[in-house]
C-alpha cells in the first residue's frame, strides 16, 4: 500500500519514501513503526502502545525507543519542510503532523531512471539512493509505438537469452548472482556502533559503540540468544572492541587514555556472561595503532599488526605472552599500508589478513602456520580500503564485502572457488562479523563525519573552538582567498549532495563550484586546496586530476602537467608563479618546480624530500624522515621523535606544527627547540596555520549509525 506523506511517498512493499529526486529507505522496524502512525493520523501514540503494537514485547528498553523515534524522524525530514513530520508529546507519545493520503498505482510519482546519474555529482553515500531508483515511467502513447516498443524488447531479449547462455558455457571460476537481502539493525545504543565481532561459537556479539559528540569509546556484547547486553569497562580508560579469543568466551579490548598518551591491550573473562570477568593486561600498544589483534586459543600468543618504520608499512607479528618476545609472522612488505586485520581461522591453523598498498586495490591472504603456505584468496577490483572480511566455518574459506559485491572465496585442496553476489539493496561494509553461510553483521563505510574548526590562541590559557560553516554534510579543507570584496574562504563542503567547493565570505555563503562528477566518484574527491601567497589563485585536486582556479576570473582551469605524475605533495613558490612539488618516481621522491609562465620543469637537487608546507607569507619548507628544511636557505630542525610519524603538518614563522590525527597536536619552537603539546576533543586530520598562529582544523568525529544484520536466501 502507497501512501502520501506530506511531501514525501512512502511506497510500503519497496520499504522507501520518496520524493522528486530523493529516495530513502526504511528498515522493516521503521516501516512498522511509519505503518502504524499512518493507522493513527493526527493522534498521539503512547509508548506503551508502540511497545505492544509495534514491537509486540511487554518490556522495551527505552533508548531502543527512542533511537527508533529518532531514525525515523531523522528518515521525514525533507529539504523544503521546515516543521517535523513527527511530533513528541512531553510524557504523552508521538504522532504524525500530517494526514496521510492512500495512493492508488496509477498516482504513485515515477522518476526517470537518470535523474540522480544526471545530478551533479553524485557520491558513494548515495550509491545506495541511485540503486534503489532504477525504475523506468511506462507511457503508452499509441498502439504503433507499443508494437515497435515491443518488437524491440523480444530482440533484446533474444540478444540477451543468446548473451547468458554464452557466458554460462564459458568456463569461468566466477558466478555472479544478485541476491536481495533482509536488513535488520542489531543495536539500539546512542553513538555510532561499529566493528562487529562475533564469538567463535557465534553466541555473542561484541561491538564498539562512539558517544556522538566527545567520541568517546565504549565496549559492549550481547548475547543474541536474548539480546541481553553487558558494557566492559575498563577503569582510567575507554575501551573498544579488538576481537574474541580464538574458540573462548573473553574479548580483547584496546583500552586508550588519550590525555595521557597510554595504550594498552586487555582481555576481559566473559565465560559467566552477563557477570564481567577478571581483566587480564596483554600488552603495551602504541596510540597510532589502528589494525586488529587477537589472542589464540590457548592464550598464549597474540597476533598484531604494527608499524614499525611507517614508509615500509605494517607487517604481521606474534607475541609469546610468557616469554614476553616478539615474533615476525609476515614481515613489512615495503608498501604503505601494508598487513592489516589479521583473522586466526577456527582450528588456529591459518590466519588471514588484508595487504593493502596506498592507491591500489587490496587482497585478502591466508597464512598456513605448518606449511608457512602464503594464498592469495581475493583481490578487489577498486582502490579502496577494506576490513570487510571474516572466515566461513570450518576453515573452508572466507567470505569478502567490496563495496555491495558479497564473495564467496571456498579453499578445496589446490583449487580456489570464488562466487560472488551483488548485494541489494546497496550496502557499503567496512567492518563485517559471520554468523553463518548466509548471514552476517556489518558496520557502514564512512564512519566520520568531517567539519572545520577554528582554533583561537590553542596553546594559550584560555583556547577558544569555533564550529565553521556547519551543515549536515561534511566540510573539509580550506584556503584563504582575496577577491574584490575582500578576504574569503574557500572550502570542500557535500552540503548540495556531492563535493563542491564553497565560498564564504562576509557573513555569506554560496556554491562556487558545480562539478559533475558523471564517473561516479566517491566521497573526498576534492581536496588539497593550496592558495598562493597574494591569495589570487588556487591549486587543488579533483578526482585523481589537478586543477587551477583564478580568483579574479572567477573560473576554473585543467592543470594537466601534474596529471602524468604521481604527485605526493604541493606548495606555490613565494613569487606566486610556479608550483613546488614532490613527485615519487619509482621507489624515490623527485622535488621540483613546474613554472606556470614558461610551463618549464626544474628539479630542486639536494633536498631529501617527503612532504612540503608553507607558511602564510609563502616561505617553503620541506619534511623528511628526520628533518624540517627550509627552502630559501636550506637551514634545517631536527624533528621531534613524536614529529616524524605525524600525518598533518603546519608552520608559521615561529613554529612548526604536527599532528597524530588522533587527538594530540603540538608545536616546535623553531627559536628555543622547546615543545608545546595539548589534547583536542576531536581528529584533528589536517590544518592551516594563520599569521598570528590561529589554526583552522579539519576535524573529525564518528556519525550516529547502527551495527545492521543482513540476512539472503541462496
Amino acid at each position: 500500500m502507497n501512501y502520501q506523506i506530506g511531501p514525501w511517498q512512502f511506497i510500503s512493499n519497496r520499504c522507501v519514501i520518496t520524493s522528486n529526486h530523493l529516495e530513502r529507505e526504511l528498515d522493516p522496524l521503521l516501516v512498522k513503526l511509519l505503518l502504524h502512525f499512518i493507522d493513527k493520523p493526527h493522534q498521539i501514540v503512547s509508548r506503551q502502545e508502540l511497545i505492544e503494537s509495534v514491537w509486540q514485547q511487554s518490556f522495551v528498553d527505552d533508548n531502543a525507543i527512542n533511537r527508533a523515534i529518532s531514525e525515523l524522524r531523522k528518515q521525514l525530514a525533507h529539504p523544503i519542510e521546515k516543521a517535523p513530520l513527527l511530533k513528541t508529546h512531553y510524557r504523552k507519545g508521538y504522532s504524525l503532523t500530517v494526514i496521510p493520503e492512500r495512493l492508488t498505482q496509477a498516482n504513485v510519482l515515477k522518476e526517470p531512471a537518470n535523474i540522480l546519474s544526471d545530478s551533479p555529482g553524485i557520491s558513494a553515500k548515495n550509491e545506495e539512493i541511485a540503486t534503489a531508483t532504477t525504475s523506468q515511467p511506462v507511457q503508452r502513447t499509441n498502439s504503433k509505438k507499443f508494437l515497435i516498443y515491443s518488437l524491440f524488447a523480444i530482440i533484446c531479449l533474444c540478444f540477451l537469452v543468446w548473451f547468458g547462455l554464452f557466458f554460462i558455457n564459458a568456463p569461468s571460476s566466477e558466478k555472479i548472482k544478485q541476491i536481495t537481502v533482509n536488513k535488520v539493525a542489531s543495536t539500539w545504543n546512542i553513538g555510532s556502533e561499529v566493528h562487529p565481532e562475533m564469538s567463535s561459537d557465534k553466541q555473542y556479539l561484541a561491538y564498539t559503540n562512539v558517544e556522538p559528540e566527545n567520541d568517546v569509546m565504549h565496549a559492549f556484547v550481547k548475547r543474541l540468544s536474548d539480546q541481553r547486553e553487558v558494557e566492559i569497562t575498563y577503569p582510567g580508560f575507554q575501551v573498544s572492541i579488538l576481537s574474541w579469543q580464538l574458540n573462548q568466551h573473553s574479548v580483547l579490548l584496546q583500552a586508550t587514555n588519550l590525555k595521557q598518551q597510554k595504550c594498552e591491550m586487555v582481555l576481559v573473562d566473559l565465560s559467566q556472561f552477563p557477570v564481567i570477568g577478571e581483566a587480564t593486561l596483554i600488552k603495551k600498544c602504541d596510540l597510532r595503532y589502528t589494525g586488529y589483534a587477537q589472542v589464540d586459543e590457548s592464550g598464549e600468543h597474540i597476533y598484531y599488526t604494527e608499524y614499525k618504520n611507517e614508509h615500509e608499512g605494517s607487517g604481521l607479528y606474534k607475541y609469546d605472552l610468557e616469554l614476553k618476545k616478539e615474533f615476525i609472522v609476515i614481515p613489512p612488505p615495503g608498501v604503505m599500508y601494508g598487513v592489516i586485520m589479521p583473522r586466526l581461522s577456527h582450528s588456529g591453523s591459518k590466519i588471514a589478513y588484508v595487504l593493502s598498498q596506498m592507491g591500489k586495490p587490496f587482497s585478502v591472504f591466508s597464512y598456513n602456520f605448518e606449511t608457512h603456505e602464503t594464498k592469495r584468496l581475493f583481490k578487489a577490483k577498486k582502490s579502496i580500503i577494506s576490513f570487510a572480511f571474516d572466515w566461513l566455518a570450518d576453515d573452508k574459506g572466507v567470505i569478502v564485502f567490496e563495496g555491495s559485491e558479497l564473495s564467496t572465496i571456498v579453499v578445496e585442496e589446490n583449487n580456489i572457488i570464488k562466487r560472488t553476489l551483488t548485494v541489494t539493496p546497496a550496502i557499503s561494509p567496512y567492518y563485517i562479523a559471520v554468523h553463518s553461510d548466509n548471514s552476517l553483521f556489518y558496520s557502514e563505510n564512512m564512519t566520520q563525519a568531517y567539519s572545520l574548526i577554528k582554533a583561537t590562541d590553542p596553546f594559550g590559557d584560555n583556547p577558544e573552538y569555533e564550529a565553521l560553516y556547519k551543515s549536515d554534510k561534511d566540510e573539509y579543507n580550506i584556503a584563504e582567498i582575496i577577491n574584490k570584496e575582500g578576504t574569503a574562504h574557500v572550502f570542500v563542503s557535500e552540503r548540495s549532495g556531492s563535493s563542491q567547493l564553497w565560498l564564504s565570505q562576509n557573513g555569506l555563503t554560496k556554491q562556487l563550484s558545480f562539478f559533475n562528477y558523471d564517473d561516479g566518484s566517491s566521497t573526498f574527491v576534492l581536496g588539497g586546496l593550496r592558495a598562493s601567497p597574494n591569495k589570487q589563485r588556487m591549486i587543488f585536486m579533483k578526482n585523481k586530476g589537478f586543477s587551477l582556479y583564478d580568483v579574479n576570473a572567477q573560473k576554473f582551469y585543467p592543470f594537466e602537467e601534474f596529471n602524468k605524475h604521481k604527485i605526493v605533495s604541493y606548495i606555490w613558490s613565494k613569487n606566486n608563479d610556479s608550483i613546488i612539488y614532490v613527485k615519487r618516481l619509482g621507489s624515490k621522491n623527485i622535488l621540483a618546480e613546474f613554472n606556470l609562465v614558461t610551463r618549464d620543469t626544474r628539479v630542486i637537487e639536494g633536498i631529501k624530500a617527503n612532504k612540503l608546507i608553507s607558511d602564510s607569507k609563502g616561505n617553503g619548507y620541506v619534511t623528511n624522515d628526520n628533518q624540517l628544511i627550509r627552502l630559501s636557505d636550506r637551514q634545517s630542525w631536527e624533528l621531534p621523535k613524536n614529529a616524524k610519524k605525524s600525518v598533518a603538518y603546519g608552520v608559521s614563522k615561529d613554529y612548526f606544527y604536527y599532528s597524530d590525527s588522533i587527538s594530540r597536536v603540538a608545536r616546535l619552537n623553531l627559536h628555543d627547540q622547546t615543545i608545546q603539546d595539548i589534547h583536542v576533543d576531536f581528529r584533528p586530520i589536517g590544518f592551516e596555520v594563520s599569521s598570528d598562529n590561529e589554526i583552522l582544523f579539519t576535524g573529525a568525529k564518528y556519525k550516529d549509525m547502527q551495527i545492521i544484520q543482513i540476512s539472503w536466501n541462496d
